[in-house]
């Protein structure tokens, strides 16, 4: 199911068997979105630009659970596998921020953080082919899986299509989104050292208004 094989995603539908690492990898990623539920209420209080935050995890677990659900899982791991390294690059610079190294952020992390989202946007482009396969190799699963058939293991009928290709849009446009505004990020560190995320705001914000105020 590598990328640009992507005519196995349809191929044998439904996929009722999967190996036990990628099932566990596919569910461990499962955990981490249902967990940062928890983490969302506290964005929710604390940070002033939300609601991209707010529709990227609600459309991730969406995603999550019906491709779990009507075994579309192979999908699932392409865009997950596309995804990781980039994030992992990106929470790296992210720790430097909320640590306060600025000046170091700014040197060789930067451009790990712009890297990462480099890639991020690259990988984009991976699933505008996965957006492609949908759109167009659909109709390479068996006509007789193209039911609504839970029995088997069978789900997709003609409109589940748009059920997967809206979502995954929604999120590629988000994905863009915030690559712009690390962009703005990356050109004005280049004129002031200490930058922070435009994504959202500094946690310490309201700390820093409680010392101002006891001064």
């Amino acid at each position: 199911t590598w990328w640009f094989r992507t005519e196995h995603f349809w191929i044998g539908y439904p996929h009722w068997q999967m190996k036990p690492e990628l099932k566990r990898y596919f569910l461990m990623h499962a955990a981490y979105w249902c967990q940062q539920l928890i983490v969302l209420l506290y964005v929710l209080r604390n940070h002033a630009r939300t609601t991209e935050l707010v529709m990227h995890h609600f459309i991730t677990i969406w995603c999550i659970g019906w491709g779990y659900l009507i075994n579309m899982t192979y999908i699932g791991h392409a865009i997950y596998m596309s995804m990781d390294i980039p994030d992992a690059l990106l929470a790296f610079s992210k720790l430097l921020n909320y640590m306060g190294w600025h000046r170091l952020k700014v040197a060789p992390p930067s451009r790990s953080f712009l890297v990462a989202w480099t890639r991020s946007v690259t990988s984009d482009l991976v699933n505008l082919v996965i957006l492609w396969s949908l759109l167009f190799e659909f109709e390479l699963v068996d006509e007789k899986n193209r039911v609504w058939a839970p029995d088997t293991g069978a789900w997709l009928v003609w409109w589940m299509k748009w059920q997967m290709v809206v979502p995954i849009s929604i999120l590629q446009m988000l994905n863009l989104f915030w690559y712009y505004l690390i962009w703005r990020i990356v050109i004005r560190s280049l004129r002031d050292v200490k930058v922070t995320d435009d994504r959202s705001d500094d946690e310490d914000d309201g700390d820093d208004d409680d010392d101002t105020k006891e001064d």
